[in-house]
């Protein structure tokens, strides 16, 4: 429910949801100085706004949809308040510091901050989202940047695959495209995932050990030139507790 109260030249506006009664929302306007400042739709121009006093009276104005060349990195307008008429915004170009952002707009703080929840890093094949604010001077220069929600990649591990090869299994194209699929979702390298292959049938033998290859491509090349052993046995029991318990032989090899 909106009541609206008339007092002079200030227009009240009073909102209550009938879901919830004890949210209420007041909103105070001048309805004789009121100022209008357009945007563009398609850029979500309003999507957020901060009063800001640097330099007389302003309306800082985020548009996350702004393009920045071909890329929509959003940005963030200045609106002046004290001139007597609506004025045209000026686009502060935020953007083009902060390519790396999408959806840039501004953060309602006490002090100007530019976010981009959209901006992500890399782990491996995986993006993560995590959002990324700069903090903004009063002459709306980038004076600190913050990734709240930064982490290093959560992927660090020591993976020994055990693979069957013994003749029951077929095709072997099939294991291996299996294999592939899963080593490309881990982020590979030193201080990171490393990885390590043993194959087993009658006998166990090493493929590859936990630290020869640096790199999501070495490994997926590596796995690509695994042939199958074949064996008339199939000695899983013996496969897992060479993975586990192998520490010393070939399989950990580190090249660092």
């Amino acid at each position: 429910m909106i009541q609206r109260f008339i007092n002079k030249s200030d227009l009240i506006l009073f909102h209550s949801s009938s879901s919830f009664p004890d949210l209420q929302l007041c909103f105070n306007f001048d309805t004789k100085n009121f100022k209008i400042f357009s945007g563009s739709k398609e850029t979500q121009f309003g999507y957020t706004v901060q009063q800001h006093e640097a330099g007389g009276r302003q309306l800082l104005v985020g548009a996350p949809f702004e393009l920045t060349g071909k890329q929509q990195t959003g940005d963030v307008f200045r609106c002046p308040l004290d001139s007597k008429t609506s004025a045209n915004c000026s686009r502060l170009n935020l953007g083009e510091t902060m390519v790396s952002a999408k959806g840039l707009t501004v953060l309602i703080s006490s002090c100007p901050q530019t976010c981009g929840p959209l901006w992500s890093h890399e782990c491996g094949s995986s993006l993560y989202s995590t959002g990324i604010c700069s903090r903004v001077s009063r002459n709306f220069r980038l004076s600190q940047t913050i990734a709240p929600a930064l982490q290093r990649c959560e992927t660090f591990m020591d993976i020994v695959i055990v693979l069957d090869g013994s003749n029951s299994i077929y095709p072997w194209y099939e294991v291996q495209d299996f294999l592939i699929n899963i080593l490309q979702k881990f982020y590979i390298g030193p201080g990171q995932t490393q990885v390590g292959v043993v194959q087993y049938g009658s006998t166990v033998v090493h493929e590859f050990g936990l630290g020869e290859y640096q790199t999501v491509e070495e490994v997926v090349e590596a796995a690509r030139g695994i042939d199958q052993r074949g064996g008339e046995e199939t000695r899983t029991a013996l496969g897992i507790n060479v993975a586990r318990y192998d520490t010393k032989s070939s399989i950990i090899n580190p090249k660092q």
